[in-house]
């Protein structure tokens, strides 16, 4: 039950913002519209609220009312603007496994983590496109890049996978590839916008999950050339050793 309780203090936290952003759009200038950062969605009666663009991380504002106000905010699904960064800070969250998430431009459904987490912060961004970018970019690092001195192995790949909480919908990949090099030498791969292939070889290791649940083999490959998806000089997404 709590996952659809999860955003109710990130609604009344912004809930002054949007009276504001109403209050100035009904007086019919444009000056004092707001974009909206992002739109979630009751999934039963068909309401959506908007939240604004926030300069700063909030804290939560839980109270007892909110707590227990059943099916009032229960907005399971969301979608953020283009150019529009999420990032909830949350505590209590094995599925998630990780303290925060950002959610860049697009839709989200069942996305929020299940019973036992909290809210404990929030911002919603539409400042620039690069806040997406750079959430992608660090995301890329956590799932791709190991260390220069590293090597693949059954171990280590079930070790890393684990403690870098490395998920897709809510569970162990089925696939993972990390590279051995430093981040800038990975990085400078995108030399350009869009899929770019290295000219530097990469040891690499495919990890594959085995039938028990997130531990995985190693499949190594020594000195081949990957094929990365760039955004603004940095790569986030890894597409394999071939494009």
């Amino acid at each position: 039950m709590l996952k659809i309780f999860f955003l109710v203090s990130l609604v009344l936290l912004a809930a002054s913002h949007i009276q504001s952003v109403k209050s100035s759009s009904s007086g019919g200038s444009d000056a004092g519209v707001q974009k909206p950062c992002a739109r979630l969605f009751h999934p039963e009666i068909g309401e959506q609220l908007e939240l604004p663009s926030l300069p700063e991380k909030k804290k939560k504002l839980l109270g007892g009312a909110a707590a227990g106000s059943e099916g009032a905010f229960s907005f399971s699904s969301f979608t953020m603007m283009d150019g529009c960064l999420l990032s909830l800070w949350v505590a209590g969250s094995q599925e998630w496994g990780l303290e925060s998430r950002s959610f860049p431009s697009g839709a989200y459904l069942n996305q929020l983590p299940g019973a036992g987490v909290s809210l404990t912060s929030y911002q919603c961004t539409c400042d620039q496109e690069k806040n997406q970018v750079t959430a992608d970019y660090e995301d890329f690092k956590n799932r791709h890049i190991a260390g220069e001195n590293e090597q693949g192995s059954d171990e280590f790949c079930t070790r890393e996978i684990r403690s870098r909480h490395i998920y897709e919908y809510g569970r162990c990949k089925d696939k993972n590839t990390f590279i051995f090099a430093k981040a800038k030498d990975v990085k400078h791969v995108c030399d350009h916008e869009g899929v770019n292939v290295s000219n530097k070889l990469f040891n690499i290791s495919e990890c594959i999950q085995n039938k028990l649940k997130c531990s995985y083999r190693a499949n190594n490959k020594y000195q081949v050339h990957i094929c990365l998806v760039c955004k603004d000089k940095k790569p986030v997404h890894y597409k394999g050793p071939t494009c």
